[in-house]
């Protein structure tokens, strides 16, 4: 079995014209239909999300290799495939913001896709300076706005040969043609919550505080192999420890054991069906 990602609950697999949605919370399994068999989905390729809880009118689960998306509607027995215009490139991350699918590819050009009345794809025009150069990026919904988070590199102010890491965070302003990634100086009053594989869940919360969290930090499932320790919180802007950069980048150098399960921030179930 192939892991393809996880979406309102569910961790999604394929294994050549299978898929499997299995629910984290009660491990209840669900088959859909078969899929074609050329669908190259698996080791290196695939991303899957819904498009909404299961149990919600007009649910659907999309799969997407570098040249199509698959479509299944829950409830129907069949696929329909939709190509992609993506040049064979790989798919790094799925989000929907504002009731549209955004698609980052992973050259990080941005796309909008649309499934209905038909279905249609179209490259997002963003001015491109060396601010917005992204090394190790991560789309995020915050609210309404489309938020980029990156790891970047900096140099010490006395010693140039000493590197270290630190995370920026920029909105895309859609109110100029064309589009433009704006830094922000910090995150105000929520945080951000990401996991190192960019096929899992990635999302803000507002006022942290309200559990004992902070705002202005990046929380990241999981970087190191201590048991004791299952997350790490970053302060955007601040160095990052040092141990913890190359698991950082795992979204976008693939390891041996890509396909396998990283670990990944969940809602509790009871949120499902409002907001992811």
């Amino acid at each position: 079995m192939h892991y393809l990602g996880c979406s309102y609950g569910y961790l999604i697999f394929s294994y050549e014209e299978h898929c499997l949605l299995v629910d984290v919370h009660n491990g209840t399994k669900v088959k859909p239909p078969k899929l074609p068999s050329n669908n190259r989905l698996g080791y290196f390729c695939g991303i899957g999300i819904l498009t909404g809880p299961l149990s919600s009118p007009n649910s659907r689960l999309l799969l997407c290799t570098g040249t199509s998306m698959f479509e299944w509607q829950v409830g129907t027995n069949s696929w329909s495939e939709h190509p992609l215009a993506l040049k064979r490139e790989r798919i790094h991350q799925i989000v929907f913001f504002k009731g549209v699918i955004f698609v980052m590819d992973v050259l990080v050009r941005l796309h909008t896709i649309h499934l209905s009345p038909e279905f249609s794809m179209q490259k997002i025009k963003i001015a491109r300076d060396l601010e917005s150069f992204f090394i190790s990026p991560w789309l995020v919904v915050s609210g309404d706005m489309l938020l980029m988070l990156d790891l970047r590199i900096g140099s010490d102010e006395l010693n140039d040969d000493l590197c270290y890491h630190f995370f920026k965070v920029f909105h895309l302003d859609f109110s100029v043609e064309p589009a433009k990634w704006v830094k922000m100086e910090k995150l105000e009053n929520q945080a951000l919550f990401v996991s190192l594989d960019r096929r899992n869940p990635a999302f803000s919360c507002m006022s942290p505080e309200r559990w004992g969290g902070k705002s202005n930090c990046v929380y990241v499932a999981k970087l190191f192999d201590d048991p004791d320790e299952t997350w790490t919180a970053v302060e955007v802007g601040q160095r990052v420890r040092k141990e913890t950069v190359h698991s950082l980048y795992y979204g976008l150098s693939f390891p041996s054991d890509y396909s396998h399960l990283a670990s990944l921030w969940l809602y509790p179930s009871l949120v499902y069906g409002t907001s992811q």
